[in-house]
C-alpha cells in the first residue's frame, strides 16, 4: 500500500509542476478549465499522500489548493 501512496505523491507533484510550468510559459492560463482540473486532481493526490504520511500541514495546504480549484471550476458555469 505504501507504493500506491508514493505514486499518488509523485503523480500529484508532477501534475502540479507541469500545470505551473504551462501557466508560466503562457501555454495555458489560470482561467483555463484544464489548468484548474490539473490543480484539483494534483491536490487531491497530494492530500492522500500527505494523509498517509501524517503530514498535517501539507494536508491543509492541499485541501485549500483543491478547494480553490474546485471553486474556480464551479464559478465557470
Amino acid at each position: 500500500m505504501d507504493i500506491l501512496f508514493q505514486a499518488f505523491g509523485w503523480i500529484g507533484a508532477a501534475g502540479l509542476l507541469i500545470a505551473f510550468y504551462l501557466n508560466s510559459a503562457g501555454k495555458i492560463t489560470a482561467a483555463d478549465k484544464s489548468y484548474q482540473i490539473a490543480n484539483l486532481v494534483a491536490a487531491i493526490l497530494l492530500t492522500l499522500n500527505a494523509y498517509h504520511l501524517g503530514s498535517y500541514p501539507f494536508i491543509i495546504i492541499n485541501v485549500f489548493w483543491a478547494g480553490v480549484a474546485l471553486l474556480s471550476l464551479i464559478k465557470r458555469k
